[in-house]
């Protein structure tokens, strides 16, 4: 398969000269509990600060200092508010994760690892370490679907086991430090 662009040019070859653990989900390291993969941050970053950006550098330098200050209290606010100890956004992954799981089954396991089937697929999820086979548990700190399959079979909370980089308390310091 050839990957093209726009202009009909093949660009596989281009994206190839690139080490896979810049632009493959499947290769990013797991420290960081992420979802979001953005490449455009400079387009971003400039459409934020697409009114001050043609004044002078410390009068634009003042006023995006004072737009972040205005963005970090706009986002305490906001974490003050939430309902759960996870931003709205991690429940509903969480939630979407809980769907899922219903569709899948328990195939076996020992203490902290078990063998768990969705479909056609086996996974092997390993409760002590936080880790499946799928990688989606470590790459995002929610329990995947086959995480949380086990952790219902074990009669355990799977809400127990989201990152606590994903909580209010670590949003909260993160905000501030």
């Amino acid at each position: 398969m050839k990957l093209v662009d726009d202009d009909g040019k093949v660009v596989i070859d281009d994206l190839l000269k690139y080490p896979p653990e810049k632009w493959s989900r499947a290769f990013f390291d797991t420290i960081c509990k992420n979802q979001s993969v953005d490449n455009n941050l400079t387009e971003c970053f400039n459409g934020w600060i697409l009114e001050v950006r043609h004044k002078r550098i410390i009068k634009m330098l003042e006023e995006i200092r004072l737009k972040v200050m205005n963005m970090l209290n706009d986002n305490e606010a906001a974490a003050t508010g939430w309902g759960m100890n996870y931003s709205r956004k991690t429940i509903l992954l969480y939630n979407q994760f809980m769907r899922i799981a219903q569709k899948c089954h328990v195939n076996g396991g020992a203490d902290n690892g078990f063998e768990v089937a969705e479909g056609g697929d086996r996974h092997i999820v390993n409760i002590g370490l936080r880790k499946c086979t799928c990688r989606t548990w470590d790459l995002c700190g929610i329990p995947c679907p086959h995480a949380v399959c086990a952790l219902l079979y074990k009669k355990l909370d799977p809400l127990d086991y989201v990152h606590w980089y994903l909580s209010k308390g670590a949003y909260h310091i993160h905000l501030f430090s």
